[in-house]
């Protein structure tokens, strides 16, 4: 220190108590954030976005955009404002149970708000623990109280997810109690119960009372139920009744099984006897056709016959005249013919007819002379042989002898 420059050590020192000055004048909000500062004059100010701020020797108080509250079975890889596993409830039945879930809720982004929000609860863990998880827990079990634990557990999960979801968004149901009638299940004896119902208001819409969120501008921009666990007791009893129910829908529809198969046996029957009916109402029909179509084919038979009988006369008929015609066409012509020959006999004593046979005659002698041998091949001596006046007299004689035959007259008349 004896070697150090007196003013080097006081510019030292000057340096360090401006920088103390500086960071105890100024502050740094970051992004997800708003500041609080408190002056030392009692002043307050809200530093929403992010950046420098003057603090002035102030004090802060630095809360979340979105505080943020996990009740979810498993634990969050992410921090949230509130981490807890499940929130407890009680239900109407006095069963209880655990809801798991999570939950986002927004700050208010107007400086009045937040200022009043801060006064009440001076910090982002007493928002947190003394206000929003109070109200959330409160909206689950006055949910609960509106249903039974069978309920919850079966028909109307999704209304209680609705019904929390409104009650700690816009304030708690206003309620009244109303009498009910109920089997105690202990003594089985019917009992009549006092049990809290939502009221509705002219608008048919439940009637709120007033939101504690809501007074402090705080909106709910996320909610959600995952899961539900239920004690031992009430699942047992569940389960009780649910094979009880099961017992019960499985009777009725075994008896209605029953009911059904008696009908459509006795259906089945009465069937069978129409179709064994109709069966034979078929064969008769069928016999009748079947008789119909005989009866018919048996009269075109007949018919047929007749006709063709009669087809048949009146061919005879017709063979028969034509018979009787040829045979007056053959007389007719041959008579004709006759007389036609008779005359031409008569104007020339059948000259022709004559003349064609004797040459037909003569030709033949001819013929037959021919092949005869009239003279001789091989003579011996000085014998002499006419052969050829022999053949000729011969054939003037069997000229004669045709024309004596035919009545020929072969001269010339003069």
């Amino acid at each position: 220190m004896d070697r150090i420059p007196a003013k080097l050590l006081v510019v030292g020192l000057l340096f360090v108590g401006t920088l103390a000055i500086g960071f105890m004048a100024f502050g740094i909000n970051n992004a997800g954030h708003r500041t609080v500062v408190q002056y030392p004059t009692g002043t307050l100010y809200v530093k929403f976005t992010p950046g420098i701020y003057p603090q002035w020797f102030g004090t802060t108080e630095v809360y979340n955009d979105v505080i943020t509250f996990d009740y979810d079975k498993a634990d969050s890889d992410v921090g949230s404002s509130i981490d807890q596993v499940g929130i407890s409830v009680r239900y109407q039945d006095g069963g209880t149970g655990t809801v798991y879930g999570k939950a986002r809720f927004s700050l208010p982004n107007d400086e009045d708000t937040m200022l009043h929000l801060h006064k009440a609860f001076r910090s982002n863990r007493g928002v947190s623990q003394k206000l929003i998880k109070t109200v959330t827990e409160e909206g689950m079990n006055l949910t609960a109280g509106l249903m039974s634990s069978e309920e919850a557990y079966a028909e109307k999960r999704s209304i209680y997810t609705q019904w929390a979801s409104q009650q700690i968004s816009k304030g708690k149901f206003q309620t009244k109690l109303e009498k009910i009638r109920t089997v105690d299940e202990s003594t089985g004896k019917t009992v009549t119960k006092n049990v809290p119902v939502i009221s509705y208001g002219e608008n048919g819409l439940p009637v709120h009372l007033d939101s504690d969120l809501a007074d402090y501008g705080i909106d709910v921009n996320g909610f959600q139920i995952t899961d539900w666990d239920f004690e031992p007791k009430t699942l047992q009893q569940i389960a009780t009744k649910r094979e009880a129910t099961m017992a019960i829908i499985t009777a009725i529809a075994n008896a209605e099984r029953a009911k059904q198969d008696a009908i459509t046996s006795e259906e089945q029957g009465k069937a069978n006897v129409m179709t064994a009916k109709y069966e034979k109402e078929v064969v008769k029909e069928q016999a009748v056709v079947d008789a119909e179509r005989e009866k018919q084919v048996a009269v075109i038979s007949a018919e047929k016959s007749v006709e063709v009988a009669r087809q048949q006369k009146l061919e005879a008929e017709q063979k028969k005249l034509a018979a009787a015609e040829y045979k007056e066409e053959q007389i007719l012509r041959g008579e004709g013919d006759g007389a036609y020959k008779r005359l031409v006999i008569e104007a020339d004593g059948a000259l022709a007819q004559k003349l064609a046979t004797y040459e037909r005659v003569m030709g033949r002698f001819a013929t037959a002379v021919e092949k005869q041998k009239w003279v001789p091949e091989i003579q011996m001596g000085d014998s002499h042989s006419d052969g050829g006046s022999n053949a000729m007299m011969l054939i003037e004689m069997m000229g004669v002898k045709a024309a004596k035959d035919l009545s020929l007259d072969m001269s010339i008349k003069k």
